[in-house]
């Protein structure tokens, strides 16, 4: 059974696709920990549970914890919520991600960024693993606008740049594209569609490289690592969640902070050339064009 093509009303009432009883996947969040965010009392706020502002390495940890809860609470599992909610379960989750990062960052000099890979399982157990992620200037990580000229957001910084295609294919929207789970075939398929146009030379860097992906109604749903905002009618639009994407932490942070409003963006919109930003839980915002597909 392909994972890829479940909808809510397929799945097991218990909200989870199983073999032998135990489920086939876990739920996921890619974190930056990044020493620099404890300094942050903007990353603070989005970061505690009761208002004591505590400084965090973690960026957005809140939201992180908020989005698994929220597929937990949809997939019916019990003892994964338990573990996680409330001020307790965002206490035990940055218990858990201190540990792992004072472990790993320091092993080679100073700390340094680390992506956390962060899955929890049915059961509630939590499993970290990280790669290193590259310095960013702190305004591309809270940014407090959007601009059409991407060297204002970061004090004539210029953010990552990243080019842009979309993906030929369309997606039927399932609980595994409206949440992030290890059940990620779907953008594994398209980011590998990326991998195949690239040049030998760049293929090295292809995380810089991002792809949209479009509904069967082609409604753009979201990129395949990031959430897009695109500019119409004088202002930035995301894809709303009702195309079926990921309601994405740093998608959370640019709707409450008035970045941005939800707007249906149909494919045929999308013009050769057109810049767009692109945001990532782990890397912050960057600056992208897109390129047609031939």
């Amino acid at each position: 059974m392909d994972l890829t093509q479940l909808t809510d009303g397929n799945v097991a009432a218990n909200g989870a696709y199983v073999t032998r009883g135990v489920p086939g996947f876990e739920i996921l969040s890619s974190i930056r920990a990044d020493t620099l965010l404890a300094s942050s009392p903007k990353n603070a706020l989005l970061s505690d549970h009761d208002g004591t502002m505590e400084p965090s390495s973690f960026y957005m940890l809140r939201y992180h914890r908020d989005r698994m809860l929220h597929a937990a609470e949809d997939l019916g599992w019990a003892d994964t919520c338990d573990t996680i909610a409330g001020p307790s379960g965002l206490g035990l989750l940055r218990q858990v991600l201190h540990s792992y990062f004072v472990s790993e960052s320091g092993r080679h000099g100073p700390p340094k960024p680390l992506k956390l890979r962060v899955t929890i399982d049915f059961t509630g157990y939590i499993s970290i693993t990280s790669t290193p992620l590259p310095p960013l200037h702190p305004s591309l990580l809270f940014p407090l606008l959007l601009s059409s000229l991407p060297a204002s957001i970061g004090q004539a910084l210029p953010p990552q740049s990243w080019r842009v295609t979309i993906y030929p294919i369309s997606v039927s929207p399932s609980l595994f594209t409206r949440h992030k789970t290890t059940e990620r075939s779907v953008y594994n398929e398209a980011r590998s569609f990326i991998s195949k146009r690239l040049p030998d030379a760049d293929r090295a860097d292809s995380l810089l490289n991002e792809i949209l992906v479009v509904n069967q109604d082609d409604e753009v749903m979201e990129g395949s690592i990031t959430t897009p905002y695109f500019w119409r009618g004088g202002r930035w639009v995301t894809p709303p969640a009702a195309a079926g994407g990921h309601t994405g932490t740093t998608r959370r942070y640019a709707l409450e902070a008035g970045l941005c409003v939800e707007e249906t963006v149909m494919r045929d919109s999308i013009e050769p050339g057109e810049s767009i930003w692109l945001s990532n839980g782990a890397r912050g915002w960057g600056w992208g064009v897109v390129e047609m597909q031939e």
